[in-house]
């Protein structure tokens, strides 16, 4: 087989296998059901006729990529909100906080941008409220019921550079080979092309 015609071999098997692992790595995950009921029964929603929490954004059903922003308006205890991401497991994600614009009587505007690292499309439960002064507990929570996107998280690294392992991403040592061959699939092919020359 002639040099160029090898190389070209090469490079085309490389491809096709890059393509079949990338096709059975990253086959779909079952979509989330948006009507599947993840929030647990709200303890101490806010009063409907006037509420103390709004929340505009996101609105139920929707999809979450990370990152998202949670908006809305609120009048509570020192202006501050608490917000609390759950996945379809009720696994808390992201529990943080924010403050609204100003501390009542009047509602204030609040935003904060949440980011998340979710392994599959999923069903999740956004809550946002305000922690009650006397023993911490929600108080005028507001429950959202979203869809959480899947992502993959940065690779964590070690000692000396090398990527670790990272719970919930079995697939990551497959990726670091397939990595690993596209980069001796070019060196080949470089290598071959340079030989030829000369």
């Amino acid at each position: 087989m002639a040099p160029h015609l090898f190389t070209r071999a090469l490079a085309s098997a490389g491809l096709t296998f890059l393509l079949l692992v990338a096709l059975t790595a990253t086959s779909p995950a079952p979509r989330a059901d948006a009507t599947l009921i993840v929030c647990p029964t709200n303890p101490s929603p806010p009063d409907p006729a006037d509420p103390s929490i709004i929340v505009a954004e996101p609105r139920a059903a929707d999809r979450l990529t990370s990152p998202f922003q949670v908006s809305g308006q609120a009048r509570v205890f020192e202006a501050n909100v608490r917000v609390t991401l759950y996945d379809a497991t009720g696994t808390a994600l992201v529990d943080t906080f924010t403050t609204a614009a100003e501390a009542g009587p009047a509602l204030a505007p609040f935003a904060v941008d949440i980011a998340f690292t979710s392994g599959a499309e999923q069903a999740g439960c956004l809550r946002v409220f305000e922690e009650s002064a006397a023993d911490g507990s929600p108080r005028n929570l507001v429950q959202v019921e979203v869809v959480l996107a899947g992502s993959i998280a940065p690779p964590l690294t070690g000692t000396g550079g090398l990527l670790g392992e990272r719970p919930g991403l079995p697939g990551q040592r497959l990726l670091l080979g397939i990595a690993a061959a596209t980069a001796l699939v070019i060196t080949l092919a470089a290598s071959i092309r340079s030989s030829r020359r000369a």
